[in-house]
């Protein structure tokens, strides 16, 4: 069964999941999702191990694979001035960082540079050596500007997962802002959204604000964020993905950057 398959993983240092992809059907055919709690960077490969270990079907061979590592320090460089040489000293300028890896982008002339702890990069080397490995943000800009290569105005994307938000803003299919934070709580989450919307003069009542992965309309955080930007929507992935009836219960907006693996690998 797998022989037909794409893998796709995505990895944070309190999350796990991943997906497959049928080649014959065109199809996603599976999802899976973990998320638990690490002190530190060691406890966090334990589980991730003990994870991959406990997963038989992560044991087998498939079609392709590709991963991506979601919430790690990374900085966007123009390719006319991108020097390889400069790679840690750039990211090391707002970040502490570990291994360096890069992604070319596709959608856009710019390179992306981001850092990934040593141990967690050797441990997903060594339990998928022939895997692909991306940023996650360069999958997110790339999808959003893909979807966007004919749209003109100026939208707001926030990508809302536990702890963490992740603004990109496009203006005339071109990215304008980008950028994550942390966030413990809802207000911080409104705080980040609203400041990053200053800071390029948008204003909240007018501007379109699309929602992306861990939020739902019932959810306290939606909430919020209307009482002060009203025109609110969620997003939508690719119209090119097809899903089995047992995963057609997930919202288009959720699991974005997972799902859109697969194109921008």
């Amino acid at each position: 069964m797998t022989e037909k398959c794409h893998l796709s993983v995505e990895i944070g240092l309190n999350n796990f999941s991943y997906c497959l992809f049928d080649t014959l059907t065109f199809t996603y055919i599976l999802l899976k999702k973990f998320e638990f709690q690490a002190k530190d960077i060691k406890e966090s490969c334990e589980k991730i191990t003990n994870i991959i270990a406990s997963e038989d079907l992560l044991q087998k061979e498939f079609y392709s694979s590709s991963l991506a590592f979601n919430n790690f320090p990374s900085t966007l460089v123009p390719t006319p001035f991108y020097k390889k040489e400069k790679n840690r000293e750039i990211l090391s300028f707002n970040h502490e960082i570990e291994e360096v890896l890069t992604d070319k982008m596709h959608q856009m002339d710019a390179i992306n540079i981001y850092s990934v702890p040593t141990e967690l990069l050797n441990l997903i080397n060594k339990s998928f050596p022939n895997t692909q490995k991306k940023c996650n943000s360069s999958i997110l800009i790339d999808q959003l500007l893909l979807q966007n290569e004919k749209t003109e105005k100026t939208i707001v994307y926030a990508s809302i997962e536990r702890k963490k938000l992740e603004v990109c803003v496009l203006s005339e299919n071109k990215l304008e802002f980008h950028n994550s934070f942390t966030t413990d709580t809802k207000e911080d989450l409104l705080y980040f959204l609203l400041f990053s919307m200053e800071q390029l003069g948008l204003s909240p009542e007018k501007t379109e604000l699309v929602l992306l992965d861990d939020i739902l309309k019932s959810d306290e955080k939606y909430n919020l964020l209307y009482e002060y930007v009203r025109n609110i929507s969620f997003g939508n992935r690719s119209e090119n993905l097809n899903f089995t009836k047992e995963l057609e219960s997930i919202k288009s907006h959720q699991y974005f950057c997972l799902f859109s693996q697969l194109l921008c690998a």
